[in-house]
């Protein structure tokens, strides 16, 4: 019979101030930076959720925490190269304010129509959402989006 197994994916929340700590303890441990997410919505009103995921074998854990429009978050390409990747999307969709990016698109990394699109407090990406949806007809929108000829079901 195999040994008892910890969870191979688990999750730590934690605070901005205990980011580079951990990050550097992955590093020392051997770890690999795998992903760094941006999340908005449900339990973070009005802030940005960051997820950072770190591998070794097949463990795979997370740090989540929650930002601000005002916090600073210290990058960890420094560390992780890859990262910056990253930090730039984070970046240019959330808002999120990165100090240290080892390479830095500064905010030309994604060309959006609108500054922020994804963050919460963003007016422009409210606006430009209120306008695009209040000016189709939901009968068009639906007729747009089957195709030509075929009936679709909905249920």
């Amino acid at each position: 019979m195999d040994e008892a197994r910890k969870d191979p994916q688990v999750f730590f929340d934690i605070e901005l101030s205990e980011l580079m700590d951990r990050v550097n303890g992955y590093k020392g441990r051997g770890w690999r930076f795998v992903n760094l997410c941006g999340s908005t919505g449900g339990a973070t009103a009005g802030k940005v959720e960051l997820l950072y995921s770190f591998s070794s074998g097949d463990e795979l854990e997370n740090l989540r925490m929650l930002v601000t429009n005002e916090d600073t978050v210290p990058a960890i390409s420094p560390v992780y190269p890859n990262a910056f990747f990253f930090e730039n999307e984070t970046h240019d969709l959330y808002g999120v304010a990165f100090k240290g990016i080892t390479i830095d698109f500064g905010g030309a990394f994604y060309p959006t129509s609108v500054p922020t699109p994804m963050n919460p407090a963003s007016l422009a990406a409210r606006q430009y959402l209120d306008t695009a949806t209040s000016s189709v007809d939901p009968n068009e929108a639906k007729e747009l989006s089957e195709p030509a000829g075929e009936e679709a079901t909905h249920g």
